[in-house]
């Protein structure tokens, strides 16, 4: 019995050699989609708490006051318009999400390129992957989850602002209600991102030991 444990040691210990590049890709990877994902929440606090959520709250619907009139026009809203008061801070939220993981898959792309490596199978999913990791955090509610959890704050049990934001529009259907974003469609979404995300590093490890390549991909 200890000599069968012994050799599974010995087995995984050699995997883990065997495979330490891909791994260590991977988790950097992870860490740094993390980091600037983090950046991305601590300017969505400052600014929206500050700024954008501070004008939602103060121009109520029967809010005629200047201030609120003026926000209003500019956006080429209704005069009793609130909530669509932070539309154009979400559009740059949403421009975010397309630049960082074209920014992501760029950069890995870049680091193929200039060392002059043939582009195979692996490497080609290595720099979609780079793409598709930041992806799916910002896209599954990481950007909302971070929020609360990095201020202290009980998630809300209802999340009307995503109600028309692209996954969110199907998953929000696993709830009570089907036409809101709940805490607990939230929380579902985003551990379906990060159990795709954990799939694909699977999978890339895989093609990794198929490939018989040691070292940086």
């Amino acid at each position: 019995m200890q000599d069968f444990s012994t050799k599974n040691e010995d087995e995984m210990s050699q995997v883990v050699t065997e495979n330490a590049s891909i791994f260590a890709e991977l988790v950097g990877l992870f860490f740094i989609t993390v980091l600037i994902t983090g950046l991305v929440v601590y300017t969505d606090i400052e600014i929206f708490d500050s700024y954008v959520g501070l004008a939602i709250e103060t121009c109520f619907p029967s809010n005629q006051e200047n201030f609120c009139q003026i926000i209003r026009e500019r956006m080429n809203l209704d005069s009793d318009a609130q909530i669509e008061i932070g539309n154009v801070y979400w559009q740059l939220l949403m421009v975010q999400f397309i630049v960082i993981p074209l920014g992501f898959a760029g950069f890995r792309f870049l680091t193929i390129a200039i060392r002059k490596r043939k582009f195979t199978g692996l490497r080609i999913f290595i720099i979609i992957l780079w793409g598709l990791v930041p992806l799916i955090l910002l896209s599954t509610g990481i950007i909302d989850v971070f929020y609360y959890v990095g201020r202290g704050i009980e998630i809300p049990d209802q999340l009307e602002w995503l109600n028309m934001v692209g996954i969110f529009e199907h998953t929000k259907a696993f709830g009570d209600d089907p036409l809101t974003v709940e805490k607990s469609d939230l929380l579902f979404t985003f551990a379906l991102g990060v159990i795709f995300i954990i799939l694909l590093f699977f999978i890339a490890v895989k093609m990794y030991e198929n490939s018989r390549l040691r070292g940086f991909v």
